[in-house]
């Protein structure tokens, strides 16, 4: 009965300690990858998203990116649409809504995030090739679930802090800062209701922290593959 003992209580230890088993930073990116579904987002040239940002008001959201670098986002606030785009080269917004309805060059800091927004594949693909540095950092816990903390230099200058869940390897927050009255402010992005689209798993829910206080919410309807788009949207008119 002892030996049967020892025998059970040898099998959990051994069975904890693979569970427990650490990754490398290769290893934890090809199993994000692959959780990501990411042989799929290869076939895709298009995503459109629809949805509701929710900011004090909640506007309704149409989100189109197109491979490899193109982003706009246009939102309606009291029957009003602004834009917020980039077009692989220059990130510009209007705010119709301030009275001034003309489009502007976002500055600096504001493009310099637009273009991580673009990115169609996210920074973590084919890093090396875009020329950031990837590194892992050890682990933290996100809403209560222990996650992989990743440090990304990116080819700007630019740092940010990607999380990926330790069960489900996707992403589950983002933490960067913006510069906001001359001041760096911390801004989180937490990702939340993973679905999978055609084999390839979204993020349907985002909320932003700004300054470590809720900023805004962005809670996707319907997201559309390779719908035919017209370029021009992209473009500063």
């Amino acid at each position: 009965m002892k030996k049967s003992s020892f025998l059970a209580i040898s099998l959990l230890l051994i069975m904890s300690m693979a569970t427990a088993q650490e990754f490398s930073l290769d290893e934890i990116l090809a199993k994000h990858s692959k959780a990501l579904g990411y042989e799929n987002l290869q076939k895709v040239s298009t995503v459109t998203m629809t949805g509701t940002l929710i900011q004090a008001d909640a506007m309704p959201v149409k989100i189109t990116r197109m491979r490899p670098d193109k982003f706009v986002m246009e939102f309606d606030i009291q029957d009003i649409t602004a834009w917020q785009a980039y077009d692989g080269k220059i990130a510009w917004f209007t705010a119709p809504y301030t009275g001034n309805p003309k489009p502007q060059i976002m500055p600096e800091d504001r493009t310099k995030e637009m273009k991580t927004r673009a990115d169609f594949e996210g920074v973590l693909m084919n890093w090396k090739a875009k020329g950031h540095t990837v590194e892992l950092v050890g682990k933290d816990t996100v809403e209560n679930s222990p996650a992989y903390k990743l440090k990304i230099t990116k080819n700007d200058g630019g740092v940010e802090f990607l999380f990926i869940d330790e069960g489900s390897f996707l992403i589950s927050k983002r933490l960067y800062n913006r510069i906001s009255r001359g001041k760096e402010v911390p801004m989180e992005n937490y990702f939340r209701d993973y679905r999978a689209v055609q084999g390839i798993m979204f993020s349907f829910t985002q909320d932003t922290h700004f300054g470590g206080q809720p900023y805004n919410s962005l809670q996707l309807d319907s997201i559309e593959l390779n719908n035919p788009v017209d370029e021009k949207i992209f473009q500063m008119p």
